[in-house]
């Protein structure tokens, strides 16, 4: 084949693979995040995605324009049932939440908005994902033995979360009174006894820290808190926004925008400021601490993280939990055995009777 028409046949394949088409059989072709390449599972085609990295960060102060290139590629649809708001490709037209499984999603005449900079694919596959849910949900005393042995039936489903990053460089003034516990002995004779009380000191002077990439969700189906349980992810190696990465998977729309994410942020780093401030000095008690600071430099990226979302039914109550796609870190809830339970509380008050039965037989006086 000449080199002319082996570019063609490049071209056409990657044409085809960003309308997440085979090339070969036309079918629906999806990214494999085991062998991170575009696969179509009818006809075994594979195509290799290599991604391109980036250093590059945005000014924040000119990071308020939404870039509207986007909508040509993706649309934004909404689930009936749960609320979500999810970034999907534009020709999708059969779909299920990934948060709660609803088949009750229809289009929205919503913008998407801002292009993602980055993206970290998927790493973690499906097989993966459940087989650390199960080796999480064995480290847990009070999962009935039942869940343990054999989990029950996974719905799992990989989406893409929107995150802000930020960077920034801070400096600080503080002031503040910080207290260290001492002894002394007061009274005399039968009152004789020891108290502890408290040595304040003043403090003051100024901080300089520097900050590399604090995520803020900038999505609302999952909680910042819950992102930081399966943190942390690598977005200082994230790949420059390829949409072929979310063939097979879908991407939760932001609803905070990136003002609110700055002001999350600061939130974030004003609490590791003064940690940090703390850390230099022997305390035990903060009496007050005041701590006023400016940021320079300030950058961020738009990032989307992968994550498994995993949901079963067990006893007739839904139990979720969510892994990180890039780790396979797990978090979430997992069911109780009341069995166990009641048999802990019973061992319990068991110790506590005879612990005060025999308290009770050595107080008894001898005849």
């Amino acid at each position: 084949m000449s080199e002319a028409k082996e570019n063609i046949r490049l071209d056409e394949e990657n044409r085809l693979a960003e309308d997440y088409s085979c090339p070969n059989c036309n079918a629906p072709i999806e990214f494999n995040p085991s062998k991170s390449v575009l696969h179509c599972e009818y006809c075994g085609f594979e195509m290799s995605l290599t991604g391109e990295k980036s250093q590059e960060e945005h000014d924040f102060y000119e990071g308020n324009v939404d870039d509207s290139e986007w909508n040509k590629d993706v649309k934004v649809v909404k689930c009936e049932n749960c609320g979500a708001n999810n970034v999907v490709d534009s020709s999708e037209i059969s779909l299920k939440c990934p948060f709660c499984g609803s088949n009750q999603v229809v289009d929205t005449e919503e913008l998407a908005g801002i292009k993602p900079h980055r993206v970290i694919p998927f790493k973690i596959d499906e097989v993966l994902v459940k087989n650390n849910y199960q080796k999480w949900l064995k480290k847990k005393f009070f999962v009935p033995s039942k869940v343990k042995k054999e989990i029950p039936k996974l719905k799992l489903q990989g989406v893409y979360l929107p995150v802000w990053t930020f960077d920034t460089d801070s400096f600080s003034t503080y002031d503040g009174r910080l207290g260290k516990y001492y002894t002394r002995t007061v009274g005399s004779g039968k009152n004789r006894r020891t108290v502890t009380e408290v040595r304040y000191f003043h403090i003051n002077g100024t901080k300089k820290v520097v900050f590399d990439d604090i995520v803020i969700s900038a999505g609302s189906k999952i909680s910042q808190t819950e992102i930081n349980a399966i943190s942390p992810f690598d977005t200082n190696n994230a790949f420059v926004y390829d949409k072929r990465y979310l063939a097979g998977f879908s991407s939760e729309h932001y609803v905070v925008r990136l003002q609110k994410g700055w002001d999350s942020a600061k939130l974030v780093m004003n609490t590791k400021i003064k940690n940090s401030i703390l850390s230099g000095y022997h305390y035990d008690v903060v009496s007050y601490i005041n701590i006023q600071s400016s940021f320079q430099n300030i950058k961020y990226k738009y990032v989307l993280i992968p994550i498994w979302i995993g949901v079963y039914l067990y006893a007739n109550k839904t139990y979720r939990f969510i892994a990180n796609g890039e780790t396979g870190k797990v978090s979430g809830k997992s069911p109780t055995s009341v069995l166990k339970v009641t048999s802990l509380v019973l061992l319990i008050i068991a110790i506590v009777i005879i612990l005060y039965l025999s308290l009770i037989h050595i107080s008894e006086p001898t005849r």
